[in-house]
């Protein structure tokens, strides 16, 4: 699995797909800052944003484009062809994505330790640090979700459902089940480090914050699930083909 996981990152080498792991973030703060730069609560708001509907886009955006890459160069035929085990390399492809995720992580989070020294900060930027990567944790299932949709698809139904899951989340954040729902899990796990709710209000000293530390354990099941069912799919796939 750990040497498909080094195939996959040669193939990226030199395209837009490595670069969007720093732009990517580094666009994000950059709209957060103008938006948000008067109320004094950027690094909080910059948290925030791509917590509920930054990193659903990203990710869908990211793997999304990797599929492409690959159905451009081979359409998959060097990897369908190959004695190897298909199970294992998929799982190699899915590792390969949550490495890229959590180099954007990083990035953002280099982002939020410089804007600490610009900007007020309300809350410690240990806690900020922590809520970005429990964002990475919290989003883990997603990644092969979108591995499987771009490939029995395209790009833009993977967009398309982040984007659609990002604005549902929000919806149903506010529903006695609504937490249940797998993207609001990135969008509430932050709110009791960052003081902030997912609509962007602060944090009340009145108010009730639930411990969401669950969603972490809750991602991290769901994402075995899906990279189990992702990659028996591409190998199934691949004897059908054959």
């Amino acid at each position: 699995m750990f040497n498909y996981c080094s195939i996959e990152i040669l193939k990226t080498k030199r395209t837009i797909i490595r670069k969007l792991v720093w732009i990517f973030p580094l666009l994000v703060s950059i709209i957060t800052f103008l938006f948000f730069a008067s109320t004094g609560y950027v690094v909080q708001s910059i948290i925030n944003q791509w917590s509920f509907i930054w990193v659903n886009l990203f990710l869908a955006l990211e793997i999304g484009l990797i599929d492409r890459h690959e159905r451009n160069s081979t359409d998959y035929k060097m990897i369908l062809s190959s004695p190897d085990d298909l199970f294992q390399y998929e799982l190699g492809r899915i590792l390969h994505d949550v490495l890229l995720s959590l180099i954007t992580t990083c990035t953002l989070g280099i982002l939020v330790i410089l804007l600490s020294f610009l900007m007020p900060m309300k809350v410690s930027l240990g806690a900020c640090l922590l809520a970005l990567f429990g964002i990475f944790a919290a989003t883990l299932w997603e990644i092969p979700l979108y591995s499987w949709l771009s490939r029995v698809t395209n790009l833009y139904v993977s967009v398309g459902l982040a984007f659609a899951g990002s604005l549902i989340g929000i919806w149903v954040d506010n529903l006695s089940l609504g937490k249940l729902f797998p993207f609001t899990w990135s969008a509430i796990m932050p709110v009791s480090l960052i003081q902030m709710h997912v609509n962007g209000l602060l944090v009340e000293d009145t108010d009730k914050i639930p411990n969401n530390s669950w969603t972490l354990l809750a991602s991290l099941i769901l994402f075995i699930v899906l990279s189990g069912l992702s990659a028996a799919a591409f190998k199934k796939q691949v004897v059908k083909n054959a």
